[in-house]
């Protein structure tokens, strides 16, 4: 539950829309990210599709990845 929790709240925050509103605000603080905008823009892409990744992706366990199919 806490993945799901974590993957909404990421694809709210890494909006690529909010990528422009990071650098200036940035700016405004007086940050100096050093990077260009595309890069800050593809990081936020990236990290939106991380947290679709945790929100919808059904769990998956290692445990039974492994496990012949015979229990015997």
């Amino acid at each position: 539950m806490w993945r799901r929790k974590i993957g909404i709240a990421m694809m709210v925050v890494f909006l690529p829309v909010n990528a422009p509103l990071f650098v200036l605000a940035a700016e405004a603080l007086g940050w100096n990210t050093g990077q260009p905008d595309w890069l800050v823009g593809l990081s936020f892409l990236t990290l939106f599709c991380i947290g679709g990744f945790l929100a919808f992706m059904p769990r998956i366990s290692i445990f039974r990845l492994f496990q012949s199919g015979d229990q015997s």
